[in-house]
């Protein structure tokens, strides 16, 4: 969706005046006859023309910002629906072959009250290589 106060350089708060001043000021930039066989100038130009159209009409600006905020908040919702959908990958082998835990530092080796954990032995570099890109098959 074409965010049309971005188009007609204003603030959604903007007053119809405003709207008005700023359609002017771009389109006596974009018009055909200033900018000539320019085509990005008159893809442009009907971008300003439609903006002005939706946002100069009351009923249409009322229903474009409900439109536009609909968009913002499930744009939100994707965001998080896709940040809590990456899994932390397994970092127990890591943990093994390196003798802590990532992200912790020195927490690890200083143990609290007996809940450090123990290296339990050498990790082959194939299993760890494994457990962070997959094996191949």
């Amino acid at each position: 969706m074409l965010d049309y106060y971005k188009i007609l350089l204003v603030s959604p708060n903007a007053t119809d005046k405003d709207i008005k001043a700023s359609y002017r000021k771009l389109a006596k930039k974009y018009h055909p006859d200033v900018i000539k066989d320019d085509p990005e100038g008159n893809k442009k130009m009907y971008e300003i023309q439609e903006a002005y159209s939706v946002l100069s009409d009351e009923e249409k600006r009322k229903k474009y910002d409900a439109a536009l905020a609909g968009d913002k908040e499930r744009g939100k919702e994707e965001r998080k629906s896709a940040e809590s959908s990456k899994a932390a990958p397994d970092m127990s082998q890591f943990e093994r072959f390196f003798g802590f835990q990532a992200g912790k530092g020195m927490e690890t080796y200083r143990g609290t009250g007996g809940s450090a954990k123990k290296n339990a032995g050498p990790v082959n570099p194939d299993d760890l290589f494994a457990a962070f890109f997959g094996t191949k098959k």
